[in-house]
């Protein structure tokens, strides 16, 4: 053991230790949802009903998106963070910004990259000899992907940030993925797509799309990050790790376009979720507020500072009639220009690094929002196919016993009744016709059992991710707000100081005016 090594935590490991690490799929994953396992008990009545209830995921069919390494790996890093959702040490930067030419394609920017990956050394300690185990027990909790612990250096484009989103996106589809900052096209059309402002507001903007990338649990340990944040020959690289949706011909899909998309609301909507959206519709208002606000401080800022530019070529002018102080007049205005542009630089400064920040994290809410709606359309599957199937068993119920009443509904269904009837007068033998009916409505109800379980396994897998996800995004929520704010304070300090160094400088010229005596 080196007396350089870095301890990040300790840990003893006891029997509690090693039962609470098995996973919650080890009970029954149908045991805490509203509803009943799907099933066909007979009730009271002797008639066969469906439940159905939530249960832990079924991650193979989560991770049914992937290629087969991505997939095994994504299983294998959901698992490991179910019980410590927390990001490992890692610094991304993004320096150096300079335009390149890709031949007759055209001119674009590329980015210098940094990533530096920390190592920090865990020591696993027997709980019951109370002593530092042997040196095969440290475990290095550095992010596993990464080919080198060095610094790694390499340069991307905008569009390879995009292939990363879109990485991202579809690998991890219960996640929030940080958004990338907007396209800005009416910069193309004016021409400044190059020019100093865009794009270090654009790296700016990068540069907190890879912080959230790197204090993601799950983002921060994908291939594709690697492959985006090492890979030597990232266009090779990147079409090797670029996976496709597999095509698949379940029930679920089947019924998806045709019936299932009919319903869009959560019949069962759940509190928990209820209220995180709640919280952040009300951060977002807050912050098109502020937003709303520091835009007309901004305005004023720099109509003070145009101002200030003016009031300077007004006392240039009268150091021209002003001859015996001409010299003190010249150099009062040239004191007013410096003020002027120490504002116009303030607001720069803020506009930059803390109004382009809350317009990045209005989208970034926007997405946390998408990532609901992506949960809610999962448990609206869930309860649609579950309702589906208790329909369906009805269906063989009233075949299986004929003018039976079935709880609210009637005893005789008015449209089988006259399809009997057609059948009969067409001399269709009714009793092979029954059967033959029976014998298809146990088989789809085969299917939808299959599939409501599976559909309640991603939908119950979508709520816990997403309960992870806002973790994740109330952290980077406070980390992100207040150095905003540091940053806002800042610029002002540092334009005050700057603005009392201006004056200071002034003050013993004017003193030093001489005033002609009476």
């Amino acid at each position: 053991m080196n007396d350089d090594d870095e301890y990040g935590s300790v840990h003893w490991q006891t029997a509690t230790d090693l039962e609470s690490s098995r996973t919650e799929h080890d009970s029954d994953p149908f045991s805490t949802f509203d509803v009943q396992k799907p099933s066909l008990a007979r009730n009271s009545n002797g008639y066969e009903n469906h439940a159905s209830s939530s249960s832990g995921y079924d991650r193979d069919t989560f991770n049914a998106k992937h290629s087969p390494d991505t997939a095994s790996q994504s299983k294998d890093t959901n698992t490991s963070n179910d019980s410590h959702f927390i990001a490992q040490p890692m610094t991304i930067t993004i320096t150096e910004p300079q335009k390149e030419s890709e031949g007759s394609s055209g001119t674009y920017i590329s980015y210098l990259i940094t990533t530096h990956v920390r190592t920090i050394t865990t020591i696993l300690i027997c709980a019951a000899h109370r002593c530092i185990s042997d040196r095969n027990n440290i475990l290095q909790t550095s992010i596993p992907t990464f080919s080198s612990r060095s610094p790694c250096r390499v340069r991307r484009r905008y569009q390879d940030f995009v292939w990363l989103y879109n990485a991202l996106t579809f690998e991890y589809t219960a996640s929030v993925v940080p958004p990338l900052p907007e396209k800005h096209r009416i910069e193309y059309l004016k021409g400044d797509r190059f020019g100093t402002e865009f794009v270090e507001r654009r790296r700016q903007s990068l540069q907190w799309f890879l912080d959230r990338i790197s204090r993601h649990p799950l983002f921060q340990q994908s291939q594709s990050t690697r492959v985006f944040l090492e890979s030597a020959n990232f266009k090779h690289d990147k079409q090797l790790q670029t996976v496709r949706d597999p095509s698949s011909g379940s029930v679920m899909e089947t019924l998806s376009d045709t019936f299932l998309n009919a319903f869009t609301k959560v019949q069962k909507p759940e509190e928990r979720f209820v209220d995180m959206k709640e919280n952040i519709d009300k951060l977002a208002d807050n912050l098109n507020t502020v937003e709303r606000l520091y835009s007309r401080i901004g305005k004023r800022q720099q109509d003070l500072s145009q101002d200030y530019a003016m009031f300077a070529n007004s006392v240039d002018g009268l150091s021209n009639l002003e001859t015996g102080i001409s010299s003190q007049l010249g150099q009062f205005a040239e004191t007013s220009r410096k003020y002027s542009g120490a504002i116009k630089e303030m607001c720069e400064k803020e506009d930059l690094l803390f109004l382009n920040q809350i317009h990045e994290y209005l989208s970034y809410c926007q997405a946390a929002k998408t990532s609901l709606r992506a949960r809610d359309q999962k448990q609206v599957d869930f309860e649609e196919l579950s309702n589906y199937l208790q329909h369906t068993i009805q269906e063989r119920e009233r075949t299986m016993y004929p003018g039976r009443k079935l709880g609210d509904r009637p005893a005789v269904n008015i449209t089988g009744f006259l399809t009997d009837k057609v059948n009969e007068a067409r001399g269709v033998n009714m009793v092979q016709a029954r059967q033959e009916k029976l014998e298809r409505l146990e088989h789809k109800i085969s299917e939808l059992q299959d599939e409501v379980a599976k559909s309640n396994d991603v939908s119950n897998m979508f709520s816990n991710q997403v309960m992870k996800e806002f973790q994740v995004f109330e952290k980077a929520k406070t980390a992100e707000l207040r150095n905003g704010l540091l940053d806002y304070a800042e610029s002002h300090i540092d334009f005050f100081k700057q603005g009392a160094s201006i004056w200071s400088a002034i003050i013993p010229i004017l003193e030093a005016t001489d005033v002609p005596e009476d």
